[in-house]
């Protein structure tokens, strides 16, 4: 790895995919899968899984996973089904339907083709728990980092440090690439890495922020990189 000439890491929701179609794609679709399966359980809406999930954060600490195991054991009991095993198989089948539903934005594996020709090694650091290695793009990368699987969040050193210790590289040779100006632009920056804005709402940024470069689409993002680390273009 030490004659790569750098890597580029990849923040996941609202950066390689919009969030809430997913979302409520994946919830629609277990939903759809529960009434199969019990077709006696009362219509559940997305709206309501949404809600008592925001409950069961404010209510409990927990993983991803537990939370949303919690919140499907309380909607299911409110529409009288009590089994136990029910909310975890609901899990289930939400995480399978995330990969299902997800969709790629179309300017994701341009630039990250046109990355990994020019050498550089590309990774993922997520606060979230999709799960990333179910998809091909995961073929395109050499590491996945889970937050919650090291203990911290971005913008917390430790998933940029482990990370790191995946790549091998030193952070002067690394760019971070993020929709969140404190997760992916201040949590990059503070662990010494450059951080590229990727402002695809057109929102403004923050007087005091300063991320190494803004753009709106991952078009320009490989020559972004090259300038970023004083690379000749390709």
């Amino acid at each position: 790895m030490a004659s790569r000439p750098g890597v580029v890491s990849f923040d996941l929701d609202e950066t390689l995919w919009e969030f809430m179609p997913m979302m409520d794609g994946a919830l629609a679709a277990a939903v759809d899968e529960l009434r199969q399966r019990e077709p006696s359980v009362g219509l559940i809406e997305v709206a309501e899984l949404h809600r008592v999930r925001a409950e069961v954060a404010e209510q409990m600490e927990g993983t991803y996973e537990e939370l949303r195991r919690e919140s499907f054991r309380r909607v299911l009991a409110e529409h009288g089904a009590h089994d136990p095993e029910l909310s975890s198989w609901m899990v289930e089948r939400w995480m399978e339907a995330r990969v299902r539903t997800v969709r790629l934005l179309d300017d994701v594996e341009p630039a990250m083709d046109a990355l990994a020709a020019r050498g550089y090694l590309l990774g993922a650091i997520t606060n979230g728990n999709f799960p990333l290695h179910r998809l091909p793009l995961a073929g395109r990368l050499a590491f996945i980092v889970h937050a919650e699987h090291v203990g911290e969040e971005k913008p917390a050193a430790a998933p940029f440090a482990r990370a790191a210790e995946l790549a091998g590289i030193g952070r002067e040779r690394w760019v971070h690439v993020g929709d969140s100006v404190e997760s992916d632009v201040l949590g990059a920056q503070r662990f010494g890495l450059r951080a590229v804005w990727l402002n695809r709402r057109g929102l403004d940024l923050p007087e005091d922020v300063h991320p190494d470069a803004e753009l709106q689409s991952l078009e320009q993002l490989p020559e972004t990189v090259d300038r970023l680390l004083g690379r000749p273009p390709a």
